[in-house]
């Protein structure tokens, strides 16, 4: 069943697709309160959990809390096992090779999701003293 797309909704995806931060459920809520002052964090997680739902939106969990991304296909996401930082690779050639290669007959693969865990540049530089 398509949901109708609400204010609500239009004001948090646009939110996210103008985002690289991979914000939290409280950080979108206070974001768009300003345009929305009547918004409610409740209003804002139902329609983040809608919207990660229908695949519209990807949604990770990271340091036991959700993360959120409009960007959905054709990047990568590295995650930092000290501080919990995101970061995107864009690297298209990566995922299309995997969806290219997959040897399936029971399934057509669209978009592939990759994550990747690590350190990130500051944590890595912090363990080496």
């Amino acid at each position: 069943m398509t949901q109708r797309m609400t204010s609500q909704r239009i004001k948090i995806l646009h939110y996210l697709k103008n985002v690289h931060t991979h914000p939290t459920a409280e950080m979108i809520f206070q974001e768009v309160k300003k345009d929305l002052p009547a918004i409610t964090l409740a209003t804002v997680y139902r329609n983040l959990h809608l919207l990660a739902e229908q695949g519209t939106i990807s949604q990770m969990e990271v340091n036991k809390e959700y993360r959120y991304d409009a960007n959905t296909c054709y990047h990568q996401h590295g995650i930092c096992d000290e501080c919990g930082k995101i970061v995107d690779f864009h690297q298209e050639e990566l995922s299309q090779h995997l969806l290219d290669n997959i040897k399936t007959e029971e399934f057509k693969p669209e978009c592939v999701s990759i994550t990747f865990t690590g350190l990130c540049k500051k944590c890595s530089e912090v363990n080496k003293k």
